[in-house]
């Protein structure tokens, strides 16, 4: 298996079908993980945009605001070639008017403006709800016929977009650790990301190809569902391999960088395997150290919520909910071959 390919779960799809021929092909509402207060200093904006991307909305909002662009803030960054519905914030004086229809600009409307004590932060999201329609599907049957094993739980890849245009993310990363510099601390920040990413996905992959996805190992880092608790398997496998086997928990795997606490370091055949898939990637692994980013884990196994699918002619509509930080594609890739015609027109991730 080349460098760059992942291991389906479930073996590879049969069914062609083309994702994002036009905007509406792809809706992405969020959920925040906090109720709005209703009173307070900032203003939260829920935004629902098309064929824009997220940076580009705060900066309209800052020029029409009369803000700063680091005023305003967004809990997540949205696909482009989409419509999503996302949450910004910025500034604004209690007893101040709000004239927030004149904040709207093209390719993008507020939906709701509510008062919050606090500013929005990056991540403060509960679950992304995903509405995807499937165009020129050429064989519906198997598609609707593998929705039951995705229902299980998916590899939690991450998706192409953190990689950037024909892996451009990587190849920086890969660049930057020789000892070329990036000056812009955001690029930076994007092309380490893209390196710790590459590693994690390398790691599901080549668990995958071992045959331990849904298999606890002697050792294993563990994380309870819907948590980021994690602990390690070192007693009692069985009855462990029994509550992953009921969505309980999941396997994790490292997110690679600076070592973490001890508790949250693999042992025995976890820790010797886990060291066997990262062989090869020495320089990747040594680069994150060297620039101090924070090891962590993460599940190796991604469940769908409230998965469904509907077939229309020659067109399926799925729509499910994921948790912060997932990608829809990683859902996409064991249900269909799919071809995205979005990334075609240059649009991806902000």
């Amino acid at each position: 298996m080349a460098e760059t390919e992942q291991a389906w779960l479930y073996g590879q799809p049969e069914a062609k079908a083309v994702i994002r021929s036009q905007p509406a092909d792809f809706v992405v509402d969020e959920e925040l993980n906090f109720s709005p207060s209703g009173a307070g200093e900032h203003l939260l904006l829920q935004i629902e945009k098309t064929g824009q991307n997220t940076q580009y909305v705060a900066r309209q909002l800052a020029v029409r605001t009369g803000l700063k662009n680091r005023d305003i803030s967004f809990a997540g960054r949205k696909d482009r070639h989409a419509i999503t519905r996302q949450w910004f914030c910025l500034p604004w004086p209690i007893k101040a008017d709000v004239p927030w229809q004149d904040w709207q600009g093209e390719g993008y409307r507020i939906l709701q403006v509510q008062r919050h004590h606090r500013k929005l932060r990056l991540g403060a999201l509960k679950r992304n709800h995903f509405q995807i329609r499937l165009r020129q599907l050429d064989d519906a049957a198997t598609v609707l016929k593998r929705l039951p094993l995705v229902q299980q739980g998916v590899p939690n890849y991450y998706g192409e977009q953190r990689f950037g245009i024909d892996g451009g993310n990587l190849v920086k990363a890969k660049a930057l650790f020789a000892g070329q510099g990036i000056a812009d601390r955001q690029l930076r920040g994007l092309v380490l990301s893209a390196a710790r990413s590459f590693l994690f996905n390398q790691q599901i992959s080549a668990r995958i190809v071992a045959g331990y996805f849904n298999t606890l190992l002697p050792g294993d880092i563990v994380q309870l569902d819907g948590s980021g608790s994690i602990f390690r398997a070192d007693e009692a496998l069985d009855a462990l391999q029994q509550r992953l086997e009921q969505g309980d928990l999941h396997p994790t795997a490292a997110l690679c960088g600076l070592a973490a606490a001890e508790k949250s370091q693999p042992q025995q055949e976890a820790a010797r395997l886990e060291a066997s898939w990262l062989a090869g990637h020495d320089s990747l692994v040594q680069g994150l150290i060297d620039f101090r980013v924070k090891a962590e884990r993460r599940s190796i196994r991604l469940v769908p919520q409230q998965l469904s699918a509907v077939q229309q002619d020659d067109t399926i509509l799925l729509q499910f909910a994921l948790p912060t930080g997932c990608f829809a594609t990683s859902v996409l890739r064991e249900l269909v071959q799919y071809t995205d015609a979005g990334a075609s027109k240059q649009y991806g991730e902000d």
